[in-house]
C-alpha cells in the first residue's frame, strides 16, 4: 500500500498518513447547518472530502465516512422565526435540500450522518461531565467551558492565549450581557438557557440547547469513538470550532481527538470568501441549471484543496469545455463492444504510465490540480491512439476519473425538452414550406419517419400545421 501524505492542520505540515486501528480509517466531516440552500463554497467543502474518501477507498483502507447534520442552532431558529414556522420544519426542508444538492452534485453519502438533534441527552452527559470535573462551570443556566483550564488552547489555530483574548475582548464589546457570565471572554458555551417558548431541551441547568462544538463532540464520541484519525472542515472552521472541539474532548478524554485535522480553503468573489452573510453567493441549485455536476466538480477540483479558489463566471465556462474534452475521450469505451477490463491486472504500458502518474498526484496531500491533469494528458493520448486500444484506454481514463467523482457521461446528444421542443417547431415549419411548394415527397418523408416517432402532424384547416406527440 502506497503512503500517503497529509497536511495536517495541527502541526502545520505534511505528515504520511498511519490509521489509528491497522487498515481502518475513521473520518468525521462537520457537515450543513440546515437553514438555507447550499452554496458554491459548500460544493466545495463536500466535493473535497467526497473525493478524499473515494481516494482512501481506492488505496485499499476501509473508511468510515461520517457527516453530521446540524439541525438546532440560532441560524435556524431565526430563520423559522423569519417565516413563522417551527424551527424542526425549516430543518428538515433544507435538510432535504441539502441531500438533493449532493446526490446532483455526485457526492457519495456518508457512512453516518447523525443529526444534532438525536443527541440532546449525551449532549447534556458531555457537558456534565466536564462541569464535575472542573472544566465547566453553571452560570445564570448557561454552561460555559473555563478555556484557563485547557492548556494547549490554540494549538490548532496556532495562537497564544493572550492573543487570543486580545482579539475575543475585540469581538464581546457588543455583547455586556455575556460579560458578566463568563469568566473570561474566551469561555465558550456548551450549553445555552431558552425562554420557556422557545426551541429547548429541559436540563439539569433548565431549559435550553446545546452549543455548536458541544454538537460535534457528542456525536464523534458516540459515532466514532473518542479519538478519530482525520476530522476534516472548511478553513473558517480552524478557529474557533474545531479549537474548541479539541479543547472540551480532550479535557474530557485525556487523549487526542484527531490525529490529523485537515482544511479546504475559501472559494472567493473579488477576494472575498463567498458566504451567505456577505450575500457573494451562487446556490448549487441555480448552477446546475446550466452546468452539469461534473463542470461543477472539475471547478472545485483543478484548484488544490487547500488554496482559495476565485469564482468567475468565465472560469465555469472554462470548466463545462474542458469537460467536454474529457467526455469525448472517455466515449470510446463503449464502441467496438469492448469489455469491461481489470485495470489493476493491465500490462498496457501507457495504462500503467497514467495509473501511476494519477496515484502520485493524489498521494501527495490529494493534489487533485495534478490529477486532473493527468486525465487531459491521457485524454489526448487516447485520440492519438490505434482505434483497437481506445476502448481499454477510455475505461481507464473513466474509472480514474471516476475516483474524482466525475462520471464523463456522453449525454451530447441528449436534449434538454426546451430544446427538443424548439427542433420540432423546426421541422415541422420545413414540412410546410415544402408543402407550399408543393413538394409532397419531402412533406409526405418528414410525415412519415415523425409518425415512426410516435409524433403525429396535423394539418390545420386553412393552413398551418401542428404536432403532439403520441
Amino acid at each position: 500500500m502506497a503512503d500517503i501524505q497529509v497536511f495536517n492542520t495541527l502541526t502545520g505540515k505534511k505528515e504520511v498518513f498511519k490509521p489509528l486501528s491497522g487498515n481502518a480509517v475513521t473520518i468525521y466531516d462537520c457537515g450543513p447547518t440546515v437553514y438555507d440552500l447550499s452554496h458554491l463554497g459548500h460544493a466545495r467543502t463536500f466535493i473535497v472530502w467526497d473525493v478524499v474518501q473515494r481516494y482512501f477507498r481506492h488505496a485499499g483502507y476501509d473508511v468510515t465516512y461520517v457527516r453530521n447534520i446540524t439541525d438546532v442552532d440560532d441560524k435556524i431558529i431565526n430563520r423559522a422565526r423569519e417565516r413563522g414556522i417551527n424551527p424542526d420544519q425549516l430543518a428538515r426542508q433544507f435538510t432535504f435540500e441539502f441531500w438533493r444538492d449532493m446526490k446532483s452534485l455526485n457526492v457519495l453519502p456518508p457512512n453516518f450522518e447523525p443529526r444534532a438533534t438525536e443527541y440532546i441527552s449525551r449532549m447534556i452527559d458531555f457537558a456534565q461531565e466536564l462541569v464535575s470535573k472542573g472544566f465547566a462551570y453553571e452560570s445564570g443556566g448557561d454552561v460555559y467551558f473555563d478555556v484557563a483550564k485547557f492548556k494547549d488552547y490554540g494549538k490548532l489555530g496556532k495562537q497564544n492565549l493572550e492573543q487570543l483574548m486580545h482579539g475575543a475582548r475585540e469581538q464581546v464589546r457588543s455583547q455586556e450581557d455575556l460579560k458578566a457570565a463568563k469568566k473570561t471572554p474566551l469561555d465558550f458555551a456548551l450549553w445555552k438557557h431558552s425562554d420557556q417558548n422557545d426551541l429547548g431541551w429541559d436540563s439539569p441547568w433548565g431549559r435550553g440547547r446545546p452549543g455548536w462544538h458541544l454538537e460535534c463532540s457528542t456525536m464523534i464520541k458516540h459515532v466514532l469513538g473518542e479519538s478519530i484519525d482525520i476530522h476534516s472542515g472548511g478553513e473558517d472552521l480552524v478557529f474557533p470550532h474545531h479549537e474548541n472541539e479539541i479543547a472540551q474532548s480532550e479535557s474530557l478524554h485525556s487523549k487526542p481527538l484527531a490525529k490529523y485535522w485537515m482544511h479546504n480553503g475559501f472559494i472567493q468573489v473579488s477576494a472575498e470568501k463567498m458566504s451567505k452573510s456577505l450575500g457573494n453567493f451562487q446556490t448549487i441549485q441555480d448552477l446546475l441549471v446550466n452546468y452539469s455536476a461534473d463542470t461543477i466538480r472539475l471547478l472545485m477540483l483543478q484548484t488544490h484543496y487547500r488554496n482559495p479558489i476565485e469564482f468567475t463566471a468565465e472560469s465555469l465556462i472554462g470548466a463545462k469545455t474542458a469537460v467536454s474534452r474529457l467526455v469525448r475521450a472517455a466515449s470510446y469505451a463503449k464502441s467496438n463492444g469492448s469489455e469491461k477490463i481489470d485495470l489493476k491486472k493491465s500490462e498496457d504500458q501507457n495504462i500503467k504510465t497514467f495509473a501511476s502518474e494519477f496515484e502520485e498526484a493524489m498521494n501527495n496531500d490529494f493534489n487533485t490540480a495534478v490529477a486532473i491533469s493527468t486525465l487531459f494528458a491521457f485524454a489526448d493520448k487516447i485520440q492519438q491512439a490505434d482505434e483497437k486500444l481506445r476502448p481499454a484506454y477510455a475505461q481507464a481514463l473513466k474509472a480514474y476519473a471516476n475516483l474524482l467523482g466525475l462520471q464523463l457521461d456522453d449525454n451530447r446528444r441528449i436534449l434538454d425538452t426546451t430544446t427538443a421542443s424548439r427542433i420540432m417547431d423546426l421541422v415541422v415549419e420545413l414540412r410546410q414550406s415544402a408543402r407550399e411548394k408543393k413538394d409532397y415527397a419531402t412533406s409526405d418523408l418528414i410525415r412519415k419517419q415523425l409518425t415512426a416517432l410516435k409524433i403525429n402532424i396535423m394539418d390545420i384547416a386553412g393552413g398551418g400545421t401542428d404536432w403532439e406527440k403520441l
